[in-house]
């Protein structure tokens, strides 16, 4: 056991004090803060003001009602805000002197309303650039609601009554567990499933590798050959696992910490991304929750650092690897292929079953518990399914690993791999 922690102890240590680990905590959640930040100053495009001329010649009402409805007061101090100028038509006694502003600046653009916009539903928007969704987008409903007014007049009807009457019906969501109801969005739940899986997902590739790349190191340089003359080799697998993955966990943690830190200013961060308060309490994980989806994360990473250790031990070189690692992901990509059938029917047999494999677990179990509740027992089982995996696979890493020093410079086919275990 001693062995065990001195090994561990090296690979952490080592890591920890390179000039690449500082970097690189320190980097990520710069990138991350920035990346969300930088498009929330940006804005969506929308913003500023906007100089348009609006040439009616569509019937009465149309052009007055868009026209109002575009000079309104928004309640977003980051909407487009816009100056109008009402036109009455024909377009072809205007339309030359419309684009001389246009080109010269002087004017953002204008939209033609025609005559049958009614019944054609058409109207036409010219300027430099058309590109602008958040306008186009004001520029669509101002135009409709005209329309639809005309329409509804036409049709002896009034436009509020109607809106009334089409007025559609909102499903809240309360999830029932056994301290009782809880309130919660679906559409929160569902974020937070995807967001944990992806971020599981992403740091099992990122991450394995490592341990990967640390076993090709050794047998590259004939490290691996002094250290196996003292230790066993499973002892010395393990301990590579272990250690180089309490590295990355490590780095993890620290970014969790800012993450923590980051969240716990709500306030700052629904005003800065204008996320609602609702949308802050229903994206949420309730702890015991959160602290299984830890658990099946730390032995997801192990369990495929492991298979990547073996990776490593039955390969000459990195790229060798690189051609087995898509094989390898295959199982931590199936839940993510079927993430919508597991999140809509959490309890169905699909997602036990893959619930209880050690190789899809990690992610299926994360997506099923921020959708429902999931028996203790098949938690339990999980969990349990995972460990034994990581034992077994740094098992057999270890045993290949002890043959495979010597046999370097070969890529090893299948039948010799089986001969290495039966001779180790």
């Amino acid at each position: 056991m001693s062995e065990l922690f001195t090994i561990i102890r090296r690979e952490f240590v080592e890591r920890v004090r390179s000039r690449s680990f500082v970097i690189s905590t320190l980097l990520m959640p710069l990138l991350v803060v920035g990346s969300y930040s930088i498009p929330a100053l940006a804005g969506s495009g929308g913003g500023g003001s906007r100089h348009i001329v609006v040439v009616d010649e569509a019937p009465a009402g149309v052009g007055a009602t868009a026209v109002a409805l575009l000079q309104a007061p928004r309640a977003d101090d980051e909407a487009t805000s816009y100056t109008v100028e009402h036109v009455p038509g024909p377009l072809d006694r205007v339309r030359d002197d419309l684009n001389r502003r246009v080109r010269e600046d002087k004017l953002d653009g204008y939209l033609w309303l025609p005559a049958d916009v009614v019944q054609r539903g058409e109207v036409t928007y010219r300027a430099r650039s058309v590109s602008n969704f958040t306008v186009l987008g004001d520029l669509r409903r101002a135009a409709s609601q005209g329309v639809q007014s005309v329409r509804l007049r036409q049709a002896g009807l009034d436009a509020s009554q109607v809106a009334g009457l089409v007025k559609g019906v909102e499903v809240k969501t309360s999830r029932i567990t056994k301290g009782g109801e809880e309130g919660g969005s679906a559409m929160g739940n569902m974020v937070v499933a995807y967001v944990a899986s992806f971020l599981m997902y992403f740091m099992l590739i990122f991450y394995a590798v490592n341990v990967m790349r640390s076993v090709l190191d050794e047998k590259t340089n004939r490290i691996s050959e002094v250290l196996v003359s003292s230790v066993r080799a499973s002892t010395l697998m393990m301990g590579k696992i272990l250690g180089v993955g309490s590295v990355a966990l490590f780095q993890i943690a620290l970014w969790a910490a800012t993450v923590v830190l980051l969240a716990s200013q709500t306030t700052l961060v629904e005003q800065r991304y204008h996320i609602s308060p609702e949308m802050m309490a229903s994206a949420h994980l309730d702890p015991g929750v959160a602290l299984a989806v830890v658990c099946f994360f730390l032995l997801g990473f192990f369990l495929y650092s492991a298979v990547y250790a073996a990776l490593g031990a039955a390969m000459s070189t990195e790229q060798e690897a690189q051609q087995f690692q898509f094989f390898v992901l295959l199982p931590l990509m199936a839940p993510m292929f079927v993430f919508t059938r597991l999140a809509s029917d959490p309890t169905g047999h699909l997602a036990t079953v893959m619930g209880m494999i050690p190789f899809t677990a990690p992610i299926t179990m994360t997506i099923r518990m921020a959708a429902a509740p999931i028996p203790p027992l098949q938690m339990a089982a999980s969990l349990a399914s995972l460990l034994l995996s990581i034992v077994v696979v740094a098992w057999i890493a270890g045993k290949i690993y002890r043959v495979g020093i010597l046999s370097t410079g070969k890529k090893p086919t299948f039948p010799e791999l089986v001969r290495w275990l039966r001779a180790a």
